[in-house]
């Protein structure tokens, strides 16, 4: 298909746009034009908001009672084509499967470095209709269980770089890891952040990226030379869309599209605040930092926060996540005096802004899924949950790609 008609049927397409009536938000502003035949989509306008809906459909975790039923640092968290739902821990057993009515269908995994054991794990995919690949971030490695709990295989992940954390998984079977390095100057400097690709058997695949992820310099913290990124700067980062990535600076309002070889074929973005960071912004953030520390550490927290400069403008996205049906969640990037919850945008498969949800605080998004968002949650307590809700109508992605 030429540039010219592919533009006019995108186009086209967005004159149907799902929105909530009951947001009380116009649709957004849909445009998709080529610029050397990369596709650039445009959102513009008032953003629909949401919240968290309610109430949620399954509540898993326990203050007392069974281990197994109880959560702590729970990275992730997977729904499954039964509904049952797979938690990864990290207190044994390590990797739980509860079935739809919160009952504990089976359990595995402890800490070690034996073949059936974890060292720490991180996320967990599906792999084929009754697999699970786990991504075992400290023995560095792709761990393969059948979805009753059965061991299957495991697969050392070699070459792996410094600090390598998990971006997803593509369609094919192959993982992205992308990894923050560290560059050593005598002043501010962009780091890069890099992104790789293994086979399934753990196996380097290739380089896809490799961009300026953040800025660090050294400052002086009492006699004691660090590295530290400055304030409110954003950091680049990356998540595998089913058979794309999704890149972001964290200093734009963009998320770039690339193929899983790299190469970049769409830019997705959207209008956001004005970035400016003033006087107040920065004595309002030394406040909370010292204020959120312990009162013995207050004084220690003062003396960071005074050590490293505040950046001139803010970042814009902290996170991204991906959708089932190609599209993606990007985060909203938190300010001083923002509310607590997490704020996400939710995006279709063909890049179009379907609208905003504001999380409660203390909550955060870990999965979106098919027909709910998989949240962990923090009583007052600090008693973890691991809680789906169902997914709102208007922002459920029914398909498109990336």
């Amino acid at each position: 298909m030429n540039n010219v008609r592919r533009t006019t049927i995108l186009v086209a397409a967005a004159l149907w746009i799902r929105c909530d009536t009951a947001s009380g938000a116009s649709p957004q502003d849909f445009q998709v034009r080529d610029s050397a035949g990369v596709e650039i989509v445009e959102n513009r306008g008032d953003i629909p908001e949401f919240g968290l809906p309610g109430p949620a459909t399954l509540r898993l975790g326990r203050q007392d009672g069974p281990p197994e039923y109880q959560m702590f640092r729970v990275p992730d968290a997977l729904e499954l084509d039964d509904g049952s739902v797979v938690v990864v821990s990290q207190i044994e057993p390590l990797i739980r499967i509860f079935a739809t009515d919160g009952t504990l269908r089976a359990h595995f995994g402890s800490l070690g470095e034996g073949p059936r054991e974890f060292g720490l794990p991180q996320r967990v995919w599906k792999a084929g209709s009754d697999s699970l690949v786990i991504y075992d971030w400290r023995n560095r490695r792709l761990a393969y269980w059948t979805a009753g709990g059965s061991f299957l295989s495991v697969n050392p992940m070699r070459p792996l770089p410094a600090a390598p954390l998990p971006g997803g998984r593509f369609r094919d079977g192959t993982v992205l890891v992308t990894s923050l390095l560290m560059t050593r100057a005598r002043d501010f400097a962009w780091s890069p952040l890099i992104g790789l690709r293994y086979t399934g058997s753990g196996a380097l695949r290739d380089t896809v990226f490799n961009v300026p992820g953040w800025h660090l310099g050294p400052v002086d913290i009492g006699g004691e030379t660090r590295l530290l990124p400055r304030h409110f700067e954003g950091l680049a980062g990356a998540a595998a869309l089913d058979d794309a990535i999704a890149l972001t600076t964290g200093n734009a309002y963009e998320v770039r599209i690339l193929d899983p070889d790299g190469r970049l074929t769409r830019r997705i973005r959207w209008t956001g605040r004005d970035r400016t960071v003033t006087r107040a912004h920065v004595d309002a953030a030394r406040e909370e930092t010292i204020q959120g520390a312990p009162p013995e550490a207050r004084q220690q927290a003062a003396r960071f926060f005074d050590a490293a400069p505040a950046a001139e403008a803010f970042g814009t996205v902290s996170g991204l996540r991906a959708t089932p049906a190609g599209g993606l969640w990007v985060q909203e990037w938190s300010r001083p005096g923002d509310p607590d919850g997490e704020r996400w945008l939710a995006f279709d498969g063909a890049g179009r802004l379907l609208g905003r949800i504001a999380l409660p605080a203390r909550t955060r998004l870990t999965r979106v899924g098919e027909r709910h968002l998989i949240v962990i949650e923090q009583d007052e307590l600090d008693i973890e949950y691991v809680s789906l809700y169902p997914l709102p109508t208007a922002l459920q992605d029914i398909g498109g790609r990336m």
